[in-house]
């Protein structure tokens, strides 16, 4: 009876008893200690299973976030693209009309940072070329009286052109020269009476006319801005003033677009100002300052 056990079992109709072998308990204790593991097995598996899903959903959002970011981001880079082309395409169209103020023939299938260098100067450039080509008032202060053009004459009442401007200026106002030259005259001439002209670079010639008192003689070197003589009233003339004119290759130009040049905005006056070949001019003022340019490594 050893490798036997008994069961057993009371309830209302009385006691049943239940004889097994030693082994089944064995199995029956296996089998419960089984369904214990089991269970412990599958609620550990289950809970890092919950773990790992939750942690793939917090992904999961995260992704969602940062994939609309980039949307968001996508969105703007186009829209910061396409504003940025339309900006290239009004700067190009900019680039081809000032290279045809200045008489270039546009080649829009040329790199257009080599288009925009050639029309753009080094501010040395700039500095060369406001030296030596006029610009600003022969006078401190500057109120024009009679303009460039056709006009009746103050003195005789004819119609004529007036090849310059005339400035208000009392006797004895310094007049300076509006860039730098050599003086090619300097003395009394007709009509102009006393007057200074001026020489400069690249085919400009200035003119200074009834002056009371000349302050240099021909032949001699002017700079920018330096004292020439004193208004006045002499020649033929109905009141004392500076008569000023600006020339190009002997044309007669308006004086009122030089005397209105500035250097921030030096590319004005090629469309104001359309007499000169600008294009050679600029090609000559690059090619006189061109060891003053730094090699590029």
């Amino acid at each position: 009876m050893r490798d036997k056990f008994t069961i057993t079992i009371h309830d209302v109709n009385g006691a049943k008893q239940y004889t097994l072998k030693q082994i089944v308990k064995k199995y029956i204790l296996y089998l419960i200690g089984f369904i214990i593991l089991f269970f412990i097995v599958s609620t550990s598996v289950i809970y890092f299973l919950s773990k790992e899903v939750m942690e793939l959903s917090q992904k999961k959002e995260e992704l969602l976030k940062q994939n609309v970011k980039l949307l968001k981001e996508k969105i703007a880079l186009k829209q910061s693209i396409n504003e940025k082309t339309s900006e290239l395409r009004e700067l190009s169209e900019k680039v081809k009309n000032i290279e045809e103020m200045i008489g270039l023939i546009p080649e829009e299938k040329k790199d257009f940072s080599k288009r925009v260098k050639e029309l753009s100067l080094t501010s040395g450039q700039i500095y060369h070329m406001f030296k030596n080509i006029p610009n600003g008032s022969p006078l401190k202060n500057t109120i024009i009286t009679s303009r460039f053009g056709y006009r009746k004459h103050p003195v005789n009442g004819q119609k004529d052109f007036h090849p310059g401007v005339d400035l208000r200026a009392k006797v004895g106002t310094p007049v300076f020269s509006t860039a730098n030259g050599i003086v090619e005259y300097a003395g009394r001439k007709g009509a102009y009476g006393k007057m200074v002209i001026i020489q400069h670079n690249y085919g400009f010639k200035t003119i200074y006319g009834h002056l009371s008192k000349i302050k240099v003689k021909t032949g001699d070197f002017v700079e920018k801005g330096q004292l020439i003589g004193f208004s006045g009233n002499t020649g033929l003339i109905n009141g004392p003033h500076l008569h000023y004119e600006v020339r190009y290759l002997q044309r007669p130009l308006n004086p009122v677009n030089f005397i209105r040049w500035k250097k921030l905005s030096y590319k004005e006056i090629f469309k104001k100002e359309r007499h000169v070949r600008w294009e050679s001019l600029i090609k000559g003022i690059t090619l006189n300052l061109q060891p003053l340019i730094p090699e590029q490594q």
